[in-house]
């Protein structure tokens, strides 16, 4: 994936990630459904970068 820094993806996945834990300790269904299925999809995107770069070496 051309143009995708992993730090900052990866960045991106911690604060995702802590907004999860976040809507988890409020009780907030709605947050946590948004933000858990936006974890999944960075997930699965850095997945497919180091799937790419591996393939690449």
């Amino acid at each position: 994936m051309n143009g995708i820094d992993r730090n900052d993806l990866d960045e991106v996945i911690a604060k995702t990630f802590n907004e999860v834990k976040t809507a988890v300790n409020t009780h907030s269904e709605k947050s946590l459904q948004m933000y858990s299925g936006a974890l999944r999809a960075l997930v699965e995107l850095r997945q497919q970068i180091l799937s790419e770069e591996r393939v690449a070496r």
